[in-house]
């Protein structure tokens, strides 16, 4: 069996320490748990890491899409590695939760996240996982919702950063077999 887990995020240097990012971090993190490193594939609109298990392989992919169209990558990685949708985790930053609070659950909506959303459309499903890390959300009288999600973390949360992405790798370890 084959599982994928799907980071969402933007490519480029400047999105690295965004909140967007928080699923590319967390696939980074988890990546570095197996030694392994992401490699570029242009077929599949993403970069990858296959980490063998005893119960089968587990695909990591951070798309090098921008978030609105993460659905391609996710699509062309599932047609690719033949696998289905109830073995694809999908790993979103969610406004609507606080920094630090995690949410993994199955059969969902996309809580307003255009990257799930696009996802949905793609795969024409939304049984597959996703694995919600909360990342706040901006006060009424700072920036607007996209500002917010292109912000880099605050230094508070930096610093806490490490600790979330542990409980998030916690969270996804069972599910993936380990």
């Amino acid at each position: 069996m084959v599982k994928l887990v799907v980071g969402i995020g933007n490519p480029g240097r400047q999105y690295v320490w965004t909140r967007h990012n928080i699923g590319f971090l967390l696939l980074d993190f988890l990546a570095s748990r197996f030694s392994g490193e992401f490699r570029e594939s242009p077929r599949l609109f993403a970069s990858f890491v296959k980490v063998d298990t005893s119960n089968g392989a587990v695909i990591l992919i951070k798309p090098t899409t921008y978030v609105n169209l993460t659905g391609k990558a996710v699509l062309a990685a599932k047609k690719f590695f033949c696998v289905s949708v109830e073995d694809i985790l999908v790993v979103a930053d969610d406004i609507n939760r606080e920094f630090g609070s995690i949410r993994f659950r199955q059969d969902c909506g996309s809580g307003g996240h255009n990257g799930v959303k696009h996802t949905t459309q793609a795969l024409q499903a939304n049984h597959y996982w996703q694995l919600r890390l909360g990342v706040g959300r901006p006060s009424p009288l700072a920036e607007g919702v996209a500002d917010y999600v292109l912000s880099n973390f605050s230094c508070n949360e930096k610093e806490q950063l490490n600790d979330f992405l542990e409980k998030g790798v916690e969270e996804i370890l069972p599910w993936i077999g380990f």
